[in-house]
């Protein structure tokens, strides 16, 4: 098994190292730490793996563009990353090494392989969201598999902060309601974000039960700006939700405009009939 794996890591680099430099001496090196921290049977699958990726030459490439983006401290910083997590390491900093480091050094050292395993799945989508809004983007897909590419790319950075905040159950909530939410103008939109992440049981329960008014134009701003009187205090029902409530029962059931507007016209012809037939009576005696 090592005569093997050996073997094909030194075809893998041979050109390589012809041509010297520290990159090319240090990706040998990171090349055999890669398989030798796999055990047993694994070591050969590490090595098939290591393989596809490019042996050699490719941890050299991505050694070179971190020396090129930050020095031989960034090209180090690779290095520790990959004795650390192995292969999984390089093929998540691959093409992005610099943002995607200083957006790992913000997530929970618990959370880091969960991170580098979504830049993995959705290298293109996440190493964006990686540059553009650092370790939020990458703690919130290390523990909402699949939910920080469609909340991030609608709802920026605010919506990451809030999503890596709450539960999965809620983050999937925010994620169901992010096309809506990314409608509103700035202002409101943080507003909503900021209510979620102080109260996020109470907000998101909100928002799945008036769907509608968050799109509602003038009712979106009356009940950001009045996010106390929404929730009220206690059990008791704010002035503004209770409106709102009436709103969207409106929106709901348009009908019940319709038939409120029959019973009004019924009962002022009703009136005037009564009327009528009164001042008849009055002039007759």
């Amino acid at each position: 098994m090592k005569i093997l794996t050996f073997s094909l890591l030194l075809a893998l680099g041979s050109s390589a190292m012809a041509q010297g430099g520290a990159a090319v001496r240090l990706a040998a090196d990171l090349a055999e730490s890669v398989v030798r921290r796999a055990a047993g049977e694994s070591a050969e699958t590490t090595a098939r793996e290591l393989a596809e990726f490019g042996g050699t030459k490719m941890i050299r490439e991505v050694l070179e563009q971190a020396e090129r983006e930050g020095g031989e401290g960034l090209m180090k910083q690779v290095a520790a990353q990959t004795e650390k997590h192995g292969l999984l390491a390089l093929q998540a900093l691959k093409g992005a090494p610099a943002p995607v480091l200083r957006a790992l050094d913000g997530v929970p050292a618990e959370l880091a392989e969960n991170s580098l395993r979504a830049l993995v799945r959705e290298p293109v989508a996440m190493q964006k969201l990686a540059t553009e809004f650092g370790s939020s983007a990458l703690e919130t897909a290390a523990k909402h598999p699949g939910l920080a590419v469609p909340i991030g790319s609608r709802l920026g950075g605010e919506g990451l902060d809030a999503a890596r905040r709450l539960t999965l159950d809620q983050a999937t909530a925010l994620s169901r309601h992010a096309d809506e939410l990314a409608k509103l103008p700035a202002a409101e939109r943080s507003q909503f974000l900021t209510m979620i992440k102080e109260s996020p049981a109470k907000a998101l329960a909100w928002m799945e039960k008036h769907p509608r008014l968050i799109v509602a134009g003038s009712a979106t701003t009356a009940v950001v700006l009045a996010r106390k009187e929404i929730f009220g205090e206690g059990a008791q029902q704010g002035f503004i939700e209770r409106v709102a409530g009436s709103l969207y029962r409106t929106f709901e059931k348009p009908i019940n405009l319709a038939l409120g507007v029959l019973a009004a016209v019924a009962l002022a012809w009703g009136s005037f009939k009564v009327w009528a037939f009164s001042r008849m009576m009055r002039k007759r005696s």
